[in-house]
């Protein structure tokens, strides 16, 4: 299964573990940044974007995701 990789504000620290999401600080910015892998999802949506879809998936408040890259 591909992985995605959200780099968030590190605001959302504690939303992340209540949803039991496993981050770690960014290895670019520290604490300034925190990253989350998850598994990516298939949206079939032509109107929506995907990103959000995603972040909606996970409960992640896309407002607070500063940007998400494959890694898988």
């Amino acid at each position: 299964m591909n992985q995605v990789l959200i780099h968030c504000q590190p605001s959302l620290t504690q939303d992340l573990q209540s949803l039991g999401l496993e981050f770690n600080f960014s290895k670019e910015f520290g604490a300034e940044e925190l990253d989350v892998i998850v598994n990516d999802v298939e949206f079939d949506s032509l109107t929506e974007d995907p990103d959000v879809l995603l972040c909606e998936h996970y409960g992640i408040d896309y407002d607070l995701v500063n940007c998400i890259e494959s890694v898988s």
